[in-house]
């Protein structure tokens, strides 16, 4: 991932608009030219922290939930002489959620996820949900300058896989309890914004209006992630 941020800094490439000002096609690797001048291929790696919102009583911890985006490769089109490039990217996303403290958990029972206490001697808890997605982001990305943009748009998600996931100690023994198949939205969309501020990096916040259960299948609560942008 250094490597691939490393690379996205250096990799910005020059397009011109119809006032000859130049500006930079900010961020990502360039993975080269497309059929001719107007558009290009590229990918891009974005890292942050999940914040959940509307949690309804739950407690979560910011920093130990993490949100982590590859766009594997996305199509940048720009016409000539615009400062508008329009974009469709696929790739991964990596999402999880963590409660707060260590007196709290994750459960399913009757094929429900619900929250209770530490149970009898456990120690050490940390309890989350983990979500691993195809992603799809289609963006309008709008040039100010040389190297400052502004991209808004949206990011469709097929949440392929999705877990809790138990840490704690118990009787001097460490136990890693994971549980899957826990009704989670098998397809979510969020809303994306991102702000390209220097050659090769930016920053993105991303909401999420759709909780991560289906209806009646576990805890509603919704997120908003930010972070940087590569």
């Amino acid at each position: 991932m250094a490597f691939l941020v490393v690379s996205m800094t250096a990799n910005a490439e020059t397009i011109v608009t119809n006032d000859d000002v130049q500006v930079e096609n900010v961020g990502g690797v360039d993975l080269g030219k497309g059929a001719d001048e107007d558009d290009r291929w590229s990918m891009h790696i974005a890292v942050g922290v999940d914040i959940p919102v509307s949690t309804k009583g739950l407690d979560f911890a910011p920093f130990r939930s993490w949100d982590v985006n590859w766009t594997v490769v996305q199509y940048d089109w720009t016409p000539k002489n615009a400062k508008t490039t329009l974009s469709a990217g696929l790739g991964l996303n990596w999402r999880n959620y963590t409660l707060s403290g260590h007196d709290m958990m994750f459960v399913k029972g009757n094929d429900v996820v619900g929250v209770i206490g530490r149970e009898g001697k456990m120690s050490e808890l940390s309890s989350r949900v983990h979500t691993q997605s195809l992603s799809m982001p289609l963006l309008i990305k709008q040039h100010f300058g040389k190297n400052f943009a502004i991209s808004l748009g949206a990011q469709l998600n097929w949440n392929y896989y999705a877990r809790l996931s138990n840490y704690y100690e118990m009787d001097d023994h460490e136990i890693d309890d994971q549980t899957k198949k826990i009704g989670e939205r098998p397809i979510t969309i969020d809303i994306l914004g991102i702000v390209h501020i220097a050659k090769g990096f930016g920053v993105y916040c991303k909401y999420s209006p759709m909780s991560v259960f289906k209806k009646d299948k576990g805890p509603d609560f919704k997120s908003l992630s930010v972070g940087f942008y590569f």
